[in-house]
């Protein structure tokens, strides 16, 4: 499974959009999808951050 993405290019990712960049742009830019970025926002609005969710694997 591939590492999440930093906090740092999280933060530049929504802050772009909030200062009023187009998402298109945004993505493009970063290298991220688009799905990836609404993910971000979604997530921001539901919880007030944006961070990776950390996943806990039980080894059995």
């Amino acid at each position: 499974m591939p590492a999440p993405y930093s906090y740092d290019l999280r933060k530049k990712a929504v802050n772009a959009y909030y200062r009023g960049e187009k998402k298109i742009a945004i993505c493009r830019l970063m290298k991220i999808s688009r799905n990836t970025l609404d993910l971000w926002l979604k997530r921001e609005q539901e919880t007030g951050d944006f961070k990776a969710i950390a996943k806990k694997y039980l080894l059995h």
